[in-house]
């Protein structure tokens, strides 16, 4: 019951990521939705950090800030100057945070298609970094949890394990070099059903690949209610 009523909480109050997702499913084949984006490549979902994700590093953020107000404020008792400086570097450092956190949200996008994995993310407030996976290069996909508050609201991380992760470096001796090659997605709201969606696209690629035109986007709702 307690899990159901998370749930559902979770969807009432989600609206602003299917509200960022929303202009981006209409597109067309000339307007493309990323840098790169190949010609005829279809973006069967984007994927965007679930929005309590932010509202988590917000409070972070103000919790630091509220500790510096209350240690100044203890200090106040000697000096009142120290009062007023712990009060305007509490609200500084919320309001640099903030900042810094709805930047660094705006940045992580990724994009399911037909033909790749590819993801965007904020490496700071100037840059932002750029990955793609291939279908082929995908061996399987991992979806889990970080904690069981997340796996109540339906949210985790979707892990697409690479084949270039273990490479082998000496057949002869069997040796073998780890890489980071896994690209992983985080706070995704809907974590498994995306999991289960990959792994029927990656099949259809592997023994039908004349269908894939046809695939159907995913569409981030219960089952039953997608189509």
């Amino acid at each position: 019951m307690f899990s159901w009523c998370i749930r559902y909480w979770v969807l009432e109050c989600s609206n602003r990521v299917f509200t960022k997702g929303s202009k981006e499913k209409n597109n067309t084949m000339n307007t493309p939705l990323f840098p790169g984006q190949q010609e005829g490549e279809r973006v069967l979902y984007t994927v965007r950090p679930h929005v309590f994700a932010e509202y988590v590093s917000y409070v972070k953020v103000g919790a630091i800030a509220l500790l510096l107000l209350v240690s100044f404020a203890m200090l106040g008792k000697v000096s009142g100057a120290l009062a007023v400086g712990g009060m305007l570097l509490g609200l500084g450092v919320f309001i640099l945070g903030a900042f810094i956190v709805n930047r660094m949200f705006d940045g992580q996008v990724a994009y399911i298609t037909d033909r790749r994995v590819v993801r965007f993310e904020a490496s700071n407030l100037f840059a932002v970094n750029s990955r793609a996976l291939s279908w082929d290069d995908v061996v399987k996909v991992k979806t889990y949890p970080p904690n069981f508050l997340w796996r109540a609201m339906n949210v985790g991380t979707v892990s697409f394990h690479a084949k270039t992760t273990l490479v082998s470096i000496d057949s002869s001796n069997q040796k073998n070099t780890i890489t980071n090659d896994d690209l992983d997605l985080h706070h995704v709201f809907y974590y498994r059903d995306l999991g289960n969606y990959v792994d029927k696209l990656l099949y259809t690629i592997k023994h039908s690949p004349e269908e894939v035109k046809d695939f159907r986007p995913f569409v981030a709702k219960p089952t039953g209610q997608r189509y």
